[in-house]
Order: C-alpha cells, then sequence, then structure tokens
C-alpha cells in the first residue's frame, strides 16, 4: 500500500479492509469506530492527512507499523521479557471484566491505573490491560523500546464471511512480516496462526533481539 494508492479512497474508513473492521466490530461487539479507530484505520487517517510517511518511532514499532499500512491490518507488539517478568498469568485476548486495570501508555509515571469498563475487547495479562478496544490504546507495561530483547508480534486479520483459515491475507501477512524481520534484524520469526477451526492456539514469539 503506497500513498498514490491510498489517496484513490476519498477517507480511511471507505478503504475496503478498514470497512470490514469497522463493520465486524460494530456487528460482533456493538464498538463504535468512530470513537474508537482501530490501529490501521489511524494509521491511514494521518497517512491522508500528512500527505508523507509516518515519523519514526523505533525500528519495531515502525516494522509493524509498515506492516499493517501495507496490507490494511491490525499489527502491534509486546515486550515479551517484560510480560514474562511481571506476571505469571498468561496474555490474552477477552472480554474485560470487573478488576481490569489500565495505565495509559502517555498517563503520567507515577499515575494510578484506572478501571476498566465491563465488555471491552481487550489483551490483557491477568487484571492488567495491556490494550483496549482490540487496537484502539495500548498501555504502558509491555511496551517495546530500544533496550526490548523478546518480542511478540500479533496482527488481527479480519476476514470475509466462511473464508478459510488462515486466509491467503493472513498468510501474506505473516510471511511480509518474517522477511522483514529477517532482512532488518537478521533473525528467524516462528509463526503461529490462531482462529476459528485452527486446532492450535499458542503465540507466536520473535526473538527479534539479541
Amino acid at each position: 500500500m503506497t500513498l498514490s494508492t491510498l489517496s484513490a479512497y476519498p477517507n480511511a474508513q471507505s478503504h475496503p479492509r478498514i470497512a470490514l473492521y469497522r463493520n465486524t466490530l460494530k456487528d460482533k461487539c456493538n464498538l463504535s469506530a468512530k470513537k474508537f479507530p482501530q490501529l490501521n484505520e489511524s494509521l491511514y487517517k494521518r497517512l491522508l492527512k500528512d500527505q508523507k510517511p509516518l515519523r519514526s518511532i523505533n525500528p519495531v514499532v515502525d516494522l509493524y507499523n509498515a506492516v499493517s499500512i501495507k496490507h490494511g491490518v491490525t499489527a502491534g507488539a509486546f515486550d515479551l521479557g517484560e510480560l514474562q517478568t511481571a506476571s505469571i498469568h498468561p496474555l490474552e485476548l477477552r472480554m474485560s471484566s470487573a478488576g481490569d486495570l489500565f495505565k495509559a501508555l502517555n498517563a503520567e509515571t507515577d499515575a494510578e491505573p484506572t478501571s476498566v469498563g465491563i465488555g471491552e475487547l481487550v489483551y490483557v495479562q491477568g487484571t492488567k490491560v495491556l490494550t483496549r478496544y482490540l487496537a484502539w490504546r495500548q498501555a504502558a507495561q509491555g511496551l517495546v523500546t530500544e533496550k526490548t530483547q523478546n518480542v511478540i508480534f500479533i496482527s488481527e486479520v479480519f476476514n470475509k464471511k466462511d473464508e478459510p483459515e488462515p486466509t491467503e491475507l493472513t498468510r501474506r501477512v505473516a510471511d511480509d512480516l518474517v522477511d522483514r524481520l529477517r532482512q532488518y534484524f537478521s533473525v528467524e520469526g516462528q509463526v503461529t496462526f490462531l482462529g476459528h477451526g485452527i486446532e492450535k492456539l499458542n503465540v507466536t514469539v520473535y526473538n527479534a533481539f539479541t
């Protein structure tokens, strides 16, 4: 996906893949895309508004943002070492429940975590919410920095109805991510697909820095 290609659409939400995310989340989770836009939509909006490449954040974030932009899907990463050190609880994707807490990425260092409403689609470790409303807002916990040594990348690929999983798009996203890790970091990635009808359900782990 190039800026010139994206410019063929009047706005980000008119892109067919963005529309699929918006419609699916509205239908399945009653999630307002206008109020809680997903990462892929936010990136497209920024590109259309600024008409120039995104500013660099750090190599890992730049990598998954590039994958997100190219394929029109959400993509992100967590510092796996920090997650393993901070808690014995597994990383989960679930609906939030009473007692779940969130500390936003831009919160003051000494700020206390705030309660999360019941029924949000979240990535969570124990009761610590890492992202709210799927890929809308990220917490400080698990943030990838220049000091990160072990990374878990996650991409949520929404399918059209009755498409077999993993779809061709899912495989392209995974291949692109692995190819970029090999090209820019000289490491090999291990891929696991999760979804309906896929028996093996565990995480995808990349040792991005050694």
